[in-house]
């Protein structure tokens, strides 16, 4: 009995030490990854964010898993490029006006009072660029660009009335990025920087009389509950780049390579439904929740451009030959498009 014993333990050894050298290789092959976004959970990028997150899950049969940090609980926005070209974190979903200070290029259809506001015409606009942003970013950050999607256009949200750009002087208005910040300066308010996650409570204490942004942001943030104004500017609007570290894509299986860009593709579709709803619906939301809209003046929306065309003028002369070609290629579609509608 015991040589029969004996007999069976060596066998019995060897299938033990496979089953977990078996389970430490499965354990090895999967690929942990982050994914920050700068909007609020509820907001429909950090909700198609989830929703890629658990489709690559499936389609890699759990050798891809991909932990979503909205409100920027991962990196701050401004740290992102950098975050994602040094594979610290392999995916971002960032606004222009966040990197523009490490890359001016990603905030040109941030500027203000350039891009019209016609949805369908900045669809046309994404698609003709996407090409040149992914040869761009990926030979000086080694980043793959899964797409560009601009969100609704910028208004300033109010606690106190108004009823020109004259009554708005002096008041404390959070802006984001450089140019933004340059064109509240431009037409009388004073910029204030405030995180985005801090917004909320300083326009409740009033360290703030105002913010720049767009419906359905301020609507996901509950910005109705702390403002009750709406400014109908309609500038710019954030173009959210969606950024892949490309050594990690290339990590990656070929299946699960494949996988990952198809579902990619999937994501890409939501964000920019997303944006849809939003330019659709933000603005009805707001007003069933109380908030008020103030028409800009014919007068107020000159002063507005002259102070845009100022900027814009200005930000073009500082890009180099590279850059250039984006800006030069946006324009002229830009230029073709105001002609058609005169």
């Amino acid at each position: 009995m015991k040589l029969f014993m004996k007999l069976f333990a060596i066998p019995a050894i060897v299938l033990s030490a496979l089953l977990v050298g078996s389970t430490s290789s499965q354990a090895a092959d999967v690929q942990n990854w982050t994914l920050g976004d700068v909007d609020s959970p509820a907001h429909w990028g950090p909700t198609a964010a989830r929703k890629f997150s658990e489709a690559v899950d499936k389609a890699t049969s759990g050798r891809v898993k991909i932990t979503v940090y909205p409100v920027e609980s991962l990196f701050k926005g401004k740290d992102s490029l950098d975050a994602v070209s040094k594979n610290l974190t392999q995916m971002y979903r960032v606004g222009g006006l966040h990197t523009a200070g490490e890359e001016r290029i990603l905030e040109l259809l941030d500027l203000p009072f350039f891009v019209p506001a016609d949805y369908d015409f900045r669809n046309k606009l994404w698609d003709t660029l996407l090409p040149m942003y992914r040869e761009l970013l990926k030979k000086r950050f080694g980043i793959y660009i899964a797409d560009l999607v601009q969100a609704e256009p910028r208004m300033i949200y109010t606690k106190d009335s108004f009823n020109d750009l004259n009554d708005l002087k002096g008041r404390k208005i959070r802006t984001a990025g450089p140019s933004e910040t340059e064109f509240t300066r431009a037409i009388g308010m004073v910029p204030a920087t405030i995180m985005p996650s801090e917004i909320y409570t300083a326009l409740q204490q009033g360290v703030i009389d105002g913010n720049w942004v767009a419906d359905a942001p301020h609507f996901y943030n509950k910005g109705y509950e702390v403002t009750k104004y709406i400014y109908d500017v309609g500038s710019g609007g954030f173009t959210f780049y969606v950024m892949v570290n490309q050594e990690a894509l290339d990590a990656l299986s070929e299946a699960d390579r494949k996988a990952v860009m198809a579902e990619l593709d999937v994501y890409s579709k939501d964000l920019r439904e997303g944006s849809r709803s939003g330019y659709v619906n933000g603005r009805t939301w707001l007003k069933e929740k109380g908030m008020q809209v103030v028409p800009v003046t014919d007068a107020d929306r000159a002063v507005m451009q002259k102070a845009a065309g100022a900027i814009v003028e200005k930000w073009q002369e500082q890009l180099d030959p590279e850059q250039r070609k984006l800006y030069d290629l946006a324009k002229k579609m830009i230029d073709e498009y105001n002609a058609s509608k005169k």
